[in-house]
This record gives structure tokens, sequence and C-alpha cells, in this order.
């Protein structure tokens, strides 16, 4: 199929008349701005094709706010060799006419038979919709849909399918797919699809079996149950009868008194140990008290030699410090003077430095006073320039256009003058001398050298005196239009002139250079007063006022300050330096010397608390009631030792008894005695319970007849396990047939999809050389395999990105051309837009594969980017 022709009218964006021809048979490339017609063209197309001339649902075709219009679509094509001429009118006056070949149809019978040749059909009611589109729905792309590829092969699978078949016509026999869905059907009722699990009948069966099974297994565990309580209930019966024979409850109870009056007896053997033990520390804690009493009483005698000691020491280091006082005192009198010279030196150096640099700022502020004060008088002489300037300037303006009305009504003067002169009458006097000639009422000189030319334009009377009066008549018929015209002119002229206080034009024109020049020259003497009074002469005024002040200022200053001495003074770098040399000196003697008096101060601190401590001491020892607290001490010492000695024999004596009687082991006999006998209670009266409960059971469950249940129950196991065996031979023997013949159909599938693969493989190499992509069982493109930085590199269509998936969509979309080409079904391609995600390199791609298409389909490409198309092969057409 090939456009030749397209005419709209009244469609959307074209609301006049809008014909494109020339299409050619390969690549057809409009390019135009966005809003400017594009997508309506492709729209127009598949509008004349998918939707019926008396659909209601096509409004949206009316140009905006025209409810009367009615959306028009000529299409002249070629199909299958033959011209074709379809003409749809929606809305207003509807209409459908195709001509195939001279052969005319209209109506429904036009629009199904176009389907019919295309391969795509009509809704039952309202608008077209993709899923009715077919195959020019997969083939035509609209805007951002060309990575939709999967929906428009689906909508278009049947139409691709019969192409396929047409080309390996036995391959696609419908009986085969009977078998294969009956088959599929019968498994599908006994395994679940994806997985293989028992249903249906199957997974009943298998069901029943378990819960058969699971009551079969209970009824032998309580088979089972009720003869081990026979046997369980004759051993407890034996049991209790032994129990009550031997009573051995009455023989522990009797070992139990024992136990406890055992443990009696050992209690309190560890209640006189615990008293013998708080005995025993009390007087050790009094022998410790004696004891220590003593020792500190022996240390304050040795404490009277170490105090003397000590006090010689110290006595010793006080003379020391006093020595180093003495020694540094002298010194930092010394250097408190020479800081104090050198400080007053500084003070001198620095008063010198002040004056000097004072004396070069009254310099420079004068300097700068005299520089502004010279700037303030040119300026102030700029200024009066300035001002003149400016007064001449806007004494000689003329107003903005005047100069050019004047031009032009001078310009109209002479035009109606040298017009006027062209038709009037022209009178031309030769006089002799004396002559007198009135024209007009006017006299003519006829002293004047040679002769004289006047031209009139309305009845003029000429008075020769002596020879009487000539009246001239000019002829000419629009002399008095023209002349009017010139008086107007004339007029108009004079009347500017005197608004303006003029002479003449050329007056005006010398005035307006004169202002130019005086506002150059005013400008130019503003540049000047701005250079030198950047903020106005009120600034620079203040300024010079400013330095003024402060020169009087640092003059006030320059002579208050001190004179220099008569003697030399150094610079002040070298006081300085000599000032620091003697501070430093004075802080190191200062520091020794205060260092000195803590020393000597703390010496003597320690000579007095030493002397005090041994006056102390003394003291203590002098106390003539020391020695009897001593004598007390030592002998009440002596009495708490022997108690000592005796109480710990006692707690020694009871600990070894409490060895061994070994109390823990005589609490658990007690407590191991009490627990078996009330356990063996327990057990006696839990033994008589228990024989009471099994005989009751047992009496319940004899009268059941769970035997004869149980074989009954068996026979029902063993037929619902032969209907599960039965039932998996089945599944599994169709399982099995289906996976033969999906094999078989797998292997039919790819010979029948190889003319398809074929193309597209062709297509990609072009665009990813060395990648493979496999075609669905859907006929959409499947996983693709490519090489990437990181070797081979696989992954399903859907997992590409938006511009691979738009590039892909394009190649399947012409493999799919090729494939309907090869099966005589018409085909074209229109890209709307369709490649707006694809980098330049990979668009460099895409035209080699398009101008490789375009070989065998005629293609049309939509693009609002002319640039990126240019090395198409094609001439970029505009939208009419």
């Amino acid at each position: 199929m090939k456009l030749q022709r397209l005419r709209v009218e009244n469609f959307k964006l074209f609301r006049a008349p809008m014909e494109i021809d020339g299409f050619t048979d390969g690549l057809n490339l409009f390019a135009a701005p966005n809003e400017s017609g594009k997508s309506t063209i492709a729209e127009a197309i598949r509008a004349a094709f998918f939707e019926r001339h008396r659909s209601s649902a096509v409004e949206h075709l009316r140009p905006w706010g025209e409810s009367t219009a009615t959306p028009t679509v000529e299409l002249d094509f070629e199909l299958d060799g033959k011209p074709c001429k379809l003409t749809k009118a929606f809305l207003g006056k509807k209409r459908c006419e195709l001509v195939i070949d001279g052969k005319a149809m209209d109506g429904a019978v036009a629009e199904d038979h176009l389907a019919a040749l295309l391969g795509f059909r009509f809704p039952g009611k309202g608008a077209s919709s993709p899923e009715h589109m077919g195959i020019p729905g997969l083939l035509w792309i609209k805007q951002g849909t060309p990575h939709d590829i999967s929906s428009a092969v689906g909508h278009a699978s049947d139409h691709l399918r019969n192409a396929l078949g047409e080309s390996l016509g036995e391959l696609a026999s419908s009986q085969g797919d009977a078998v294969l869905k009956t088959v599929e059907t019968e498994r599908n009722e006994l395994l679940t699809p994806a997985g293989g699990a028992p249903r249906g009948a199957y997974a009943d069966a298998l069901k029943l079996r378990a819960e058969l099974e699971a009551e079969l297994a209970r009824l032998h565990a309580d088979i089972e149950a009720y003869r081990s309580g026979v046997d369980r209930l004759a051993g407890l019966r034996r049991e209790h009868q032994r129990d009550d024979a031997a009573r051995p409850w009455v023989a522990l109870r009797e070992q139990l008194g024992v136990a406890q009056q055992r443990l009696s007896d050992g209690k309190g053997l560890a209640e006189r140990k615990t008293a013998q033990d708080a005995a025993l520390k009390q007087i050790a804690a009094q022998v410790g008290s004696w004891r220590t009493q003593l020792q500190s009483m022996e240390r304050e005698e040795a404490t009277v030699v170490q105090r003397e000691n000590n006090l010689a020491t110290v006595k010793e280091g006080l003379e020391k410090a006093l020595g180093e006082l003495q020694a540094w005192e002298p010194r930092h009198a010394a250097a408190s003077q020479a800081d104090a010279a050198a400080r007053n030196t500084l003070r001198l150096a620095r008063q010198a430095a002040a004056r000097i640099a004072q004396d070069k700022t009254v310099e420079s502020l004068a300097e700068q006073l005299a520089a502004l004060a010279q700037n303030l008088d040119k300026a102030k002489g700029e200024q009066d320039k300035v001002t003149r300037l400016q007064a001449d300037a806007q004494a000689l303006a003329v107003p903005d256009g005047e100069l050019k009305r004047l031009q032009r009504a001078a310009d109209m003067l002479r035009t109606a003058q040298a017009r006027l002169d062209a038709v009037a009458t022209a009178l031309a006097f030769d006089l002799q001398p004396g002559a007198r000639v009135r024209v007009g009422g006017v006299a003519v000189d006829a002293d004047v050298a040679g002769a004289v030319r006047q031209t009139v334009i309305a009845r003029t009377e000429i008075d020769i005196e002596g020879v009487g009066r000539i009246t001239v008549l000019p002829g000419g018929t629009d002399l008095e239009s023209l002349g009017v015209e010139r008086d107007r002119a004339r007029d108009e002229l004079a009347a500017l002139l005197q608004a303006l206080r003029a002479d003449s034009v050329a007056a005006v024109e010398e005035r307006v250079r004169l202002h130019a020049l005086r506002k150059s020259e005013a400008n130019a003497a503003e540049a000047v007063l701005s250079a030198l009074a950047p903020k106005g002469l009120g600034a620079l005024a203040a300024d010079v006022a400013l330095r003024e002040a402060r020169l009087t200022e640092a003059r006030a200053v320059l002579q208050a300050m001190a004179l220099a001495p008569d003697t030399p003074v150094p610079t002040t770098a070298q006081a300085e330096s000599e000032e620091g040399a003697a501070r430093a000196a004075l802080e190191t003697a200062s520091a020794a010397l205060n260092e000195a008096k803590v020393k000597a101060g703390n010496a003597r601190e320690q000579v007095k608390a030493a002397d005090d401590e041994l006056r102390a001491v003394k003291t203590t020892l002098a106390d003539p009631m020391r020695a009897g607290r001593k004598r007390e001490a030592s002998e009440a010492l002596t009495d708490a030792l022997a108690q000592q000695s005796a109480i710990a024999q006692k707690a020694e004596e009871l600990a070894q008894q409490l060895r061994t009687v070994n109390l823990p082991v005589l609490v658990q006999d007690v407590e191991r005695l009490e627990r078996s006998t009330r356990q063996a209670e327990s057990a006696h009266s839990q033994r008589a319970n228990d024989i009471t409960r099994l005989e009751v059971e047992l009496e319940t469950k004899g009268a059941l007849g769970q035997e004869e249940i149980a074989s009954e129950k068996q026979r029902d196991v063993d037929h619902v396990a032969r209907r599960c065996t039965e039932l998996e031979r089945h599944a599994k023997a169709l399982d099995h047939l289906l996976k033969l013949l999906r094999d078989k159909r797998s292997a039919l599938a790819r010979r029948l999809r190889a003319p398809l693969q074929k193309h597209l493989d062709h297509y990609l190499q072009i665009l990813f050389p060395g990648a493979q992509v496999e075609v669905g069982d859907d006929l959409s493109p499947g996983r693709i395999t490519r090489q990437g930085v990181r070797g081979a590199q696989s992954g399903a269509f859907e997992e590409l990105s938006v511009g691979a998936r738009e590039q892909m969509g394009v190649v399947a979309r012409l493999a799919y051309a090729d494939l309907l080409k090869e099966a005589h079904k018409p085909t074209l391609l229109i890209l709307d837009d369709a490649l707006v995600h694809t980098d330049e390199e990979r668009l460099g791609q895409m035209k080699r594969v398009l101008y490789d298409a375009a070989t065998r389909h005629q293609i049309l490409i939509l693009s609002c980017h002319p640039e990126a198309w240019r090395d198409l092969g094609v001439v970029a057409r505009s939208i009419p």
C-alpha cells in the first residue's frame, strides 16, 4: 500500500482545505514545529480507515469551536498495484466513497471491504480503539507508543499468524490445536497447570484416602491403647495389693522421727558453736584495742628523737632560704632601676617618632587641601560652562519631529510649485528703457537688464502705458487646484516657520546643528565636571572644608607635642628592644626574688611547726599519769589473751563435734524421708484412683466393637487406594502426553516463526551487531542477548530502557512489515515522533535501518527535529 495524495478539510487544526501530494514510494519525511499539524495528519489517515463515517463518537475531529463543521479526509493510494481513492466525511454531511481500479463502493460496504483488505475491524459501536486496529494499528506508530509493542502485536496476532500460516500451511493445523487443548483440559482436571499438584477428582481421592488412613490409624491406636490398658490395670492391681500388705510409709515415718532427733541435736551444737565464735570475736577486738594503745605509746616515745632531727633540718633550710633572699634583693633593685630608665628612653623615642609622623601628616594634608581647592575652582568653572551651554542648547532646541515636518512642507511646496509651473502660462518681457508695464496691478521694472519672466495661473491683466490692456486667460484645466495646493503648502510652511520663529528651512536646520553642538559641548563639560567632582560640587566643597579642619587640628596637635630633647634619642625600634630586654631582666629578678621570699616564708613555717610538734610530744611524755595508763593496758592485754585462748579451745572442741555430725546431711535426711513418706502415701492413693478410672475406661471401650470397625475401615482404605493409583497413572499419562504434544508444537512454532525471526535478525544486526532476539509465542520480541562492557548480557524486552524499547519497537514493526509483504499483504509504516528518546549515535543506526526498509515499504516519518534527519537521504517537507 502506497499513499499518493492526502487532502483534509475542517479536520481539527486544518479548517481550510490542506492537501499533500507527491508522496514517494520509499521515505517521506515531514518536519515541522510543534502544533503545526504533523500528528493531525497521522490522525486523519487513521480516522479515514478506522472510524465509521456514521459514527457519532468522533466529535473530537472537528476544529475547536466549530460545532457544525464536517471533517473530511480524501486519500489517493495504490493497493496491490491498483489505484484507489477513499473519501470520508464525518458528523455533518456523512459519507464514505471508495473507488478501487475504477470500481466504486460506498457506505459500510466500502468500509468493511477496506477492513478486510488491510487487516483490521470496526467496533460494534462507538469510536475505534487499539484492539480493533489490527495490522495498521501495529504499523502506524502513534506518538508516544513505539515502546508499547506487546499490546499492538496482540491486537494484530491473528493477521500475523495468518501471514505465517500461508507461508507454512500445514504446520498451522487447527486440528492439532484441538487435540492439544483436549489433552491439556483433561490433564488440568487432575493436575494444576503450573506445579502439577493434584486437583479435582485426583485431589479428592487423595484427600479421602488420607482421611480414611487417619481414621484407621486412630482406631488401631485405640485398640492398642485398650490392650495396653488391660495389661496396665493388672500391674496396678498387683502393686496396690503389695503396698497394702507391706505398708512402706509406716517404716519411713519411723526413720523420719530418728532423723529429726539427730537434726535437733546437731542444731544445738551449732548454736553453742555460734555463741563461742561471737565471744571469741569480742575478746579478739579487746586484745586488738589494748595492743594498739600500747603500740601508740611506744611510737610516741620514739617520735621525740625524730622530731628533734626534723627541727634541725628545717632550721638549716631556713638559713639557706634567707641567704638566697639577701642575694636577690640588690639584683632586683638594679633591674628595677634599669627598667625605669629604659621605659623613659622608649617614651622619649616614641614622642620624637610621633612628632615626625605628625609633621608628615600636616604636610600630606596641606598637599591634599591644595589639590582639592584647585579641583574645586576648576569644577566651579566647568559648572558655569555647563549651565551656559545647556541654556544655549535649550534656546536653540527644536521640538522633536518639527524639522522633519518643516522639511516635508518645503518638499511639498517645491513639488506643488514645480507642477504648477509645468502647466501655468509663462509671460516673458523684454522692455525698452522707460517703458511702463503693470501685470496684475504690479509694475514691471523695465530698467532690469535682460528679459523678465513671470508665470500666471489665473486671469491676469497687463496694462501697457500708452498702448492699452492685455488680458491673459490661462487655459489649463487643473490650474486652480494646483494653485490651491501650492498655496496650502506655502501657508503650512509659513505657519511652521512662524511657530519656530525662523525665516527659512535652512535657518532651522542651522539651529538644529547648533543645538546638537551645544549639547555635545555641555556633555563634554559635564564629563570634566564629573571627573573633578564625582559626587558633586557640594560634596567636593565639604571635602575641602573637612581637609581644612583636619589640617588645623593636625597643626594644633603638632604644636602641643613636646620639643625633641637636646641629647640624642635612639630610634623607636632600638628603644623598644632595650626596654624589652630590661623588662625581661626585671621579670626574671622579680620571679627569683618572689621565689626566695616564698622559700624563706615556707622555711619559717616549717621551723615553727616542727618546734610545736616537738613541744607537744615532750608535754605528752612528761604527763605523770601516762606510766599508770601504760601499766594498766599491759595487764589488761595479758588477761584478754588468756581469755581468748580458753574460748578458742572451747570453740575448736565444738567444731570437731559438728564435723562428726555433718549437719547439712542431717537436714537432707529429714527432707528426703519426709518427701519419701508423702510420695509413698500419695502413690498408694493415686494408684487406687488409676485402677478405678482404668476399670471404667476399659469397660466402655470393650462395648464399642472397635476391632470390627477397624476391619471395615481397612476395606474402605484399600478401595480408595486403588482409585488413587488409577487416577495417578491416568494423570501421569496425560501429563507425559501433554509434554510430548507441547514439545512437538514448540518445534513446529519455531519453524512457524522462522520467517519473522529472519527479518528481525536482519534489522537487529544493523542496530545491535552480534545481538540475538527471541520471538515469543505471541510473536512479540522476547529475551534479547547482546555484547556489553562486561561480556554477553541478556534480559527481557521489558527490562530495556525506554529508548532501547523504542528502537526495538520500530525494528520489530519493520520486520512484521517484511513478513506481511512476503505474504502479499498491504504495508504502510507511519512513524509519528517515534524516536524521541534515541541518542545521536543510536539514531544514526536507526536511519540505516529505515533507509534499508524503505527499499521495500513506503514510510512516513513525522518529526519536530528537522536537524536530526538531515542525513536520512531525503529532503524534509513542511506542512502546507
